[in-house]
């Protein structure tokens, strides 16, 4: 069986490019909730040395210098394109595992080295055309081959952005001589080094090395690794991911909370995008925790963190359920005084709304029916007119507690007409981390 490996190049810049095709060409870069750090830059940004995850307060001169422009994340945004790129390469492969929001791994039936090529940049044309984003494929026998195929892909103009690794062992061999072992997938700086203190310091000469030994010096995860480099599977894509356990939803404040109607604001909001996710994944809850705390880099500041769980004997996705269990749990823990830098929802207990039964008498006391068709109109109308039209009033109206987004880019999620089709395709839903 044949592997590939599709990743978005850049992603997050590449999604504001997309929505905006006059930044081609033009460095940018993506910054964390609350405008704190980069997350995301474009290769121009990269050749001038922005380091990732560096604080923007100490790039910002350099992003000035060079008319960087700067975003900050729209992970809504991104999150729908991710589906998007999901759903057009889920069409292309016989085998199909969403690997993360970027990333996918592909799996067809075995064919010519040439007719593979091939099939990679008719999969990259199809993403390319279909939802504005450029990926890099990598193909191989391997999960792991794959992988060392797509990175290299990613730097070679001349590949046009697919690399097949050679099926010869002449050709493979050759391959895995110019991978450093650091630079393998799943070889952490631990087990780099041991592997150069017994002269292993290519990929090659770990495909090479005796699988024993290599079990003895890395466990079974580096045989692994070491069989996957001599084209031997031992990771299988895997189409239906494990069943979610758990949902959250958190985010740090633009500014220090010490309010209780500001704390209840967000959590509130918290709790209806939680409810919100749970109902795109058609499943249930009867546990919700609510969770905040203080700034633990401000030293001098008094801190205080904790977490409270509420319980129900019923399942629901109820927002209105929902958010008065994480109100009643942020009752009982609220202390005043302390200065609050972030708060979350956690969603756990599970299950799929298929399988919820009707409460028997006695045993709690179930959502009305009713409520369940006015989740799907509330649903159905943030779908179409964007995201929170409807929602609470607990949720607040002026949210001075909420994240700062000055460099949020003008197109939005509701603006269908600048977000590429993928010719009626439904999409699917990828799990997305907020």
């Amino acid at each position: 069986m044949l592997r590939a490996l599709a990743d978005c190049n850049n992603f997050f810049a590449s999604c504001e490019r997309a929505l905006n095709p006059a930044l081609i060409g033009v460095p940018i870069v993506v910054l964390s909730n609350n405008d704190g750090c980069v997350i995301a830059r474009s290769s121009e940004a990269k050749l001038l040395g922005i380091p990732m995850g560096a604080p923007f307060f100490q790039v910002r001169r350099v992003c000035e210098a060079h008319s960087v422009k700067v975003f900050s994340s729209n992970f809504s945004v991104y999150g729908d394109f991710s589906e998007r790129v999901m759903e057009v390469l889920a069409k292309q492969a016989r085998d199909f595992e969403s690997y993360s929001i970027d990333e996918a791994f592909l799996g067809f039936p075995d064919m010519p080295e040439a007719d593979a090529r091939a099939l990679g940049h008719r999969i990259r044309n199809d993403v390319l055309s279909n939802t504005g984003i450029s990926v890099s494929i990598g193909m191989g026998a391997t999960k792991v081959l794959c992988k060392l195929a797509n990175e290299r892909a990613k730097g070679d103009a001349e590949s046009g952005g697919v690399i097949v690794v050679p099926y010869s062992p002449a050709g493979r061999e050759e391959f895995l001589k110019g991978v450093k072992t650091r630079d393998i997938w799943g070889v952490g700086k631990g087990l780099a080094t041991r592997l150069r203190g017994h002269g292993i310091l290519s990929a090659q000469d770990l495909a090479e090395a005796d699988p024993a030994f290599i079990r003895r010096l890395a466990g079974v995860v580096g045989e692994r690794i070491a069989l996957e480099l001599r084209g031997i599977p031992c990771h299988e894509i895997i189409e239906n991911a494990e069943a979610r356990k758990s949902i959250m939803v958190s985010r740090s404040f633009g500014r220090p909370v010490s309010d209780f109607t500001d704390l209840s604001e967000a959590i509130a909001t918290h709790a209806v995008r939680a409810a919100e996710k749970l109902r795109q994944e058609n499943l249930a809850t009867s546990t919700v925790t609510v969770f905040f705390g203080t700034n633990r880099f401000q030293k001098d500041a008094e801190q205080y963190g904790t977490s409270e769980t509420e319980e129900i004997d019923f399942l629901t996705d109820d927002l209105g359920v929902i958010g008065a269990m994480a109100q009643r749990a942020l009752k009982r823990v609220f202390k005043e005084g302390y200065f609050y830098k972030k708060a979350g929802v956690i969603l756990t207990e599970l299950s799929s709304k298929d399988i919820v039964q009707e409460t028997l008498p006695g045993l709690g006391t179930a959502v009305p029916s009713s409520r369940n068709r006015l989740m799907k109109a509330v649903d159905t109308i943030n779908a179409k007119l964007g995201k929170e039209m409807v929602r609470p009033a607990s949720t607040g109206f002026e949210r001075k507690w909420k994240s700062k987004s000055e460099q949020l880019s003008e197109n939005s999620q509701t603006q269908e007409k600048v977000l590429p089709k993928t010719n009626g395709v439904p999409k699917r839903r990828i799990r997305f981390h907020e």
